[in-house]
């Protein structure tokens, strides 16, 4: 008996222990920030020249704890003009929401994440249409939360077929440098 009281004793201090060091750990449930933002439509016939786009992104997170959250940004972009084409001075904006579940959202220390989500893109060139295009996609990241500051790296696989314009569309792909404050 004085054994069984020892053991439930040992077991009740290191729950404990556990308990208390996990509750010490402070989290950080909001971060907001501003990042660089990419975006590339690679198109399976050499026709079509394959789309890039590049700027900014404003980016917030919500970690419900240190292993859920809901993660989100609004980008403005430009396309690429390495040569000169038909899809010069095309401007991309719009907005991504992804439910992520990764290790350590809210609390100092390495991230990583994986999730799914939506998007909604509106492509506009003066003079003509815009074209808008959404649905859903897949993300990952990386990063390191700072007490006050995160620093991560986030990518993107968007679901193709939204973006077949008279042929198919071989990946669509985003990805994000994001320099975060923690509240």
């Amino acid at each position: 008996m004085k054994s069984t009281s020892q053991l439930a004793l040992l077991i009740s201090c290191t729950l404990l222990f556990f308990t208390n060091a996990q509750a010490g750990e402070e989290e950080k449930k909001f971060s907001i920030g501003l990042g660089t933002y990419g975006f590339t439509v690679d198109y399976t016939d050499s026709a079509y020249v394959n789309r890039e786009f590049s700027g900014l992104a404003i980016n917030a997170t919500f970690a419900a704890n240190d292993n859920i959250g809901v993660k989100g940004a609004i980008y403005s972009l430009e396309a690429d003009n390495d040569d000169y084409n038909v899809y010069d001075g095309t401007e991309s904006s719009g907005y991504d929401l992804t439910l992520i579940a990764g290790t350590g959202l809210a609390t100092e220390g390495f991230k990583i994440y994986g999730g799914i989500g939506v998007f909604n893109d509106t492509w506009s060139k003066p003079g003509y249409y815009d074209s808008e295009f959404s649905g859903l996609q897949f993300v990952g990241g990386l990063g390191y939360n700072w007490e006050v500051i995160s620093l991560e790296f986030s990518f993107g696989v968007r679901e193709a077929d939204e973006y077949n314009i008279n042929t198919d569309v071989a990946a669509a792909v985003s990805a994000g440098l994001i320099v975060s404050v923690r509240l």
